[in-house]
């Protein structure tokens, strides 16, 4: 017998204390998907599929114990009161009836796996005090519960695609493990696809909006400018007289210091212009725009202090601006700088000095170009960091508190709100080159990059 090392997938499920976010999900759970096909196409289905079964390596490698794999035409029998109560909630209908299993029970037992890993709970296990007869009936009668009931951040075409996969005729229900794959990576892509289209609809609204302003600027201007020199050019209106002898020569006076006030006025504007297109150089900035490295600093850009919380219990339930190290170590803050949640980056005294702010969702998009590899420092991750961004693979903390994946994927913030209780982030995956954008609740810990102000030209009216 081969011994695994790792960790059940009940085991992180249940340290999660809730649910886990789709982008961590799809990764692992598609390694599943893969290691149940190579099973079918050897003509082995594997009738007890349940988060126990299924370890998790140190690798982030899926392996799948063998305990009730049958043949593909072997029955089971309907379990009888006082069957290990957690493996009932994953049984296919015909299961339960004492029905011939064949792949698509596995793919139902999939289904609910994918709900709990999504929604942090099993689908009827709201019901206390139920017996395992009327949760076999729930199973039969009842429609699952929606997920979204639980965690309402669950992307609607996972939602469709669980109800696909859990269908009670078979049917109805996905036919293999390798059509579930690719209706993930569909869904996926399609998903993402409009999120970018939403994100660069937004930003084509605010350039109008900017483009209407500039005009409108401009044109205020123009009137102030020919106003000004309808005034330098306008003639002495009196010549100065014998009675006042220097009355004549006061307006001639006044009229050369106006010329002198417009003139100079002129010239610092000019100058302030052509110091706009300087390029001042940094040694931690790309292009004199990105910090190559994450925010590592304790205080708002007034002074104040953003309070260590190293707690999970206090950091689960924070509505306002604090900060960590990965696992509470001061040692790991060296190398991969600090982690905040949203609600420091939101927080009105300024996460960023002065000069710098935090990139918006489209900031960020534009930036990485979705070459993710590009932007990875070495590490046990995969990466090139051609791009000189050095995105360090610094992990993130999670809403209650625990940390993952120091060392395999980063996690960054942008300013843009998702909803009250989210914010866009970037991730950087460690198993492809691919960028993602998501959104996560506001109370996680993700790393901070800022970005250099333009420089614009102020106008005084």
């Amino acid at each position: 017998m081969e011994f695994i090392e790792g960790q059940t997938l009940n085991n992180i499920i249940g340290k999660e204390v809730g649910p886990i976010p789709y982008e961590k999900v799809l990764p692992l759970f598609t390694q599943i998907l893969e290691e149940i096909s190579y099973a079918h196409r050897q003509g082995v289905v594997h009738p007890d599929l349940n988060p126990i079964n299924i370890i998790l390596t140190p690798e982030n490698k899926i392996k799948i114990t063998d305990s009730g794999i049958t043949g593909k035409k072997s029955q089971t029998q309907t379990p009888k009161t006082g069957t290990k109560r957690g493996t009932l909630f994953y049984k296919s209908l015909e299961q339960l009836r004492g029905e011939n299993v064949d792949k698509q029970s596995d793919i139902y037992s999939l289904g609910i796996i994918l709900y709990e890993m999504l929604a942090g709970r099993l689908p009827f296990d709201k019901y206390e005090k139920m017996s395992d007869f009327t949760l076999m009936n729930k199973i039969v009668s009842e429609k699952l519960d929606d997920p979204r009931e639980f965690y309402p951040h669950i992307p609607e075409w996972l939602v469709n695609i669980i109800h696909k996969a859990t269908a009670k005729e078979k049917s109805e229900r996905i036919k293999t493990a390798d059509s579930f794959i690719s209706l993930l990576k569909t869904g996926k892509e399609t998903f993402e696809k409009q999120v970018q289209e939403e994100l660069e609809k937004e930003k084509r609204l605010r350039k109008e909006r900017e483009d209407s302003e500039k005009k409108a600027q401009e044109k205020i201007l123009t009137v102030r400018q020919l106003k000004r020199e309808k005034e330098i050019t306008r003639p002495t209106e009196q010549e100065p007289s014998i009675k006042e002898p220097n009355k004549g020569k006061a307006k001639s006076i006044k009229g050369r210091k106006k010329k002198i006030v417009v003139i100079l006025y002129l010239v610092f504007w000019i100058a302030v212009a052509s110091a706009s297109f300087l390029i001042i150089y940094d040694n931690k900035t790309i292009d004199s725009e990105w910090m190559t490295e994450n925010l590592n600093i304790a205080y708002y850009r007034n002074g104040d202090s953003i309070p260590e919380v190293t707690d999970p219990k206090k950091w689960a339930k924070l509505k306002t601006g604090a900060w960590c190290y990965y696992d509470n170590e001061p040692e790991n803050g060296k190398e991969y700088g600090k982690l905040y949640n949203w609600y420091a980056v939101n927080d009105p005294r300024g996460l960023a000095p002065e000069g710098w702010h935090i990139p918006t969702i489209e900031e960020l998009t534009k930036a990485v170009n979705n070459d993710g590899d590009a932007l990875k420092a070495m590490g046990y991750g995969s990466g090139k960091n051609t791009s000189g961004f050095s995105a360090l693979l610094a992990g993130y903390r999670d809403s209650v508190g625990y940390f993952y994946d120091l060392g395999y994927v980063p996690y960054f913030w942008s300013s843009t709100e998702y909803d009250t209780v989210s914010a866009y982030d970037l991730v950087l995956p460690y198993h492809d080159s691919n960028v993602t954008l998501s959104h996560n609740s506001k109370a996680y810990g993700f790393s901070v990059r800022y970005l250099k102000d333009k420089k614009k030209l102020v106008l005084i009216q």
